[in-house]
């Protein structure tokens, strides 16, 4: 008697669906029609099979490769139960073959042990590729057609709005976070506003972001460029088109309304990449906006300044700016430069670090300092490369992170127990007042009373720690957060830092180092783990 195993794939419940019970028991009527003793089942539930990352698809191919299992015939229900794409079937048949074991598909009637069936498998394969991609492509049609008209296509809730119950309207609306929004807007474009003091204040201000977690740049940047926000008149219209967009569904502008963004990005595997803009399309949206349009224009106005920032003193192309401090005022050294005619006429530039005291106030503020710009770079550079190869620094910076996440884990421990003796005291005074309704003695009612506003005030004493305790675990993990973040900056500086651009270059060494501080030569790194 052959022995085999069965493989069964449910996607997603739908109507119709061909259930892991139906595939099953006919699987197993197959088998008993065919003297064959089935062993095991493999079954992925929920799981498409455009793709073969399927948890028990690769505990099965495991198994195999690895003869943990040894079998006649591997069954499916059906061939698109297995894969869809041409490219994997092949793959993992070539697999079968090498370990001898045969493949059957019981409701299309053929097994890959005779050659009629190879040969029948081969071409059902080709149509089930065809049939996902034209379902794919009838998907992406009806995709592309609503976001023309608006309509929003889904995916996570962008922050500030919430999802409509009302069938009738559109599919989300703002709610109470669209303040924050606004406020977020309004932050970016002050004097001061960049997108990481913005994610700073919003940290420090106990903001949760969409994830309930803390801020970091990514986040703040992409809300502050989504045009799914910026409420739809003619200026923003306007702004779009003149950034080349041509801007759908125009008729349906009434001043309230926002605008979405479809086709900004294209699946590739298991990521995704940004399109070329020409293919993005904007379309004013069902839902309302939140940003009035001036407040997103000048954001993005702003944006685009920073982007395309020409070369200027006290920055200039220096990998150092707004970093380096002297010593002896405080002051920033700026970038500056300077030229030299040489003996064969040419003009010589020489780029420098100059202390903006003595610049701006003269020696009596301070007596001034200057270093070569290429000098200074080269120590800066030196440094990190020495700290990003110290096993003890390194060390000693997770050692940092992890007593932090101690610290986070003990508040964490401290607020659950509040919490329990919180809920004891409701309990108690539930109670007590219960017993209170029932009572008729007078001295009993007083003590009762008496009773439950101790337990009150009790209880008022622990959510006030329970407050004390969030706002510390806040604290500490956004600070944790920060930490990480630099510690994954520091170990990827060495295989990563000469092939960025200049401009990543710098923000990467603004995220790491809080200052350098020149002395006369000698030149000390702070830090943002120091």
């Amino acid at each position: 008697m052959k022995n085999g195993i069965a493989y069964i794939r449910v996607s997603k419940a739908r109507a119709n669906m061909i259930t892991q019970d139906t595939q099953l028991e006919k699987i197993e009527q197959y088998c008993s029609l065919h003297d064959i003793e089935l062993l095991s089942t493999y079954m992925d539930l929920d799981f498409s099979g455009r793709s073969t990352n399927r948890p028990d698809f690769q505990k099965l191919f495991y198994d195999i490769e690895n003869d943990n299992i040894d079998v006649d015939y591997l069954l499916v229900y059906k061939l698109d139960r297995f894969a869809r794409s041409v490219n994997d079937f092949h793959e993992y048949m070539d697999i079968l073959d090498k370990h001898d074991i045969n493949f059957v598909s019981i409701t299309q009637h053929f097994d890959t042990s005779t050659p009629m069936g190879r040969l029948v498998r081969n071409i059902l394969v080709d149509f089930a590729q065809f049939e996902s991609e034209m379902v794919g492509e009838r998907v992406r049609d009806n995709m592309l057609q609503n976001a023309q008209n608006g309509v929003w296509n889904g995916g996570p809730v962008p922050l500030g709005f919430s999802l409509n119950e009302d069938e009738k309207g559109p599919n989300i609306i703002p709610n109470g976070r669209a303040k924050d929004i606004i406020k977020f807007y309004n932050w970016y474009l002050e004097s001061d506003g960049t997108i990481r003091n913005n994610s700073m204040r919003a940290n420090k201000q106990r903001i949760p972001s969409s994830t309930g977690s803390v801020w970091n740049p990514n986040q703040m940047s992409r809300i502050l460029k989504n045009p799914i926000y910026c409420i739809a008149d003619k200026e923003s219209i306007k702004y779009f088109e003149d950034q080349g967009f041509e801007v759908l569904n125009k008729q349906a502008n009434d001043g309230k309304r926002g605008f979405i963004r479809y086709n900004r990005r294209k699946p590739t595997g298991t990521t995704s990449v940004v399109r070329d803009k020409s293919k993005w399309l904007i379309a004013v949206a069902e839902h309302e906006g939140i940003v009035p349009s001036e407040l997103y224009i000048k954001a993005q106005k702003k944006r685009d300044k920073r982007k395309n920032k020409p070369v200027r003193a006290g920055t200039g192309k220096s990998l150092l700016a707004w970093l380096t401090k002297c010593s002896k005022c405080g002051r920033a050294m700026t970038y500056s430069y300077s030229y030299s005619k040489l003996a064969d006429g040419t003009k010589k530039r020489y780029n420098y670090y100059k202390c903006r005291g003595k610049q701006q106030q003269g020696t009596i503020t301070c007596e001034g300092q200057t270093v070569k710009a290429e000098q200074l770079e080269k120590v800066v550079l030196n440094k990190l490369h020495s700290l990003c190869n110290d096993n003890d620094f390194l060390n000693g910076s997770r050692g940092k992170i992890n007593s932090l996440s101690e610290h986070i884990n003990q508040l964490k421990e401290q607020r659950k127990e509040i919490n329990s003796k919180i809920n004891q005291l409701i309990s108690e005074e539930e109670n007590l007042i219960n017993t209170l309704k029932r009572s008729n003695s007078e001295r009993l009612l007083v003590i009762i009373e008496e009773k439950v506003e101790e337990l009150n005030k009790s209880r008022l004493e622990l959510e006030a720690q329970l407050e004390e305790i969030q706002t510390q675990l806040l604290d500490y993990e956004a600070e944790e957060y920060n930490k990480q973040i630099i510690l994954s900056h520091l170990r990827d500086f060495n295989n990563s830092f000469d092939s960025m651009s200049f401009e990543e270059k710098r923000e990467f060494l603004q995220s790491v180092i809080n200052k350098i501080i020149y002395n006369e030569g000698d030149v000390k790194l702070e830090l943002f783990f120091s």
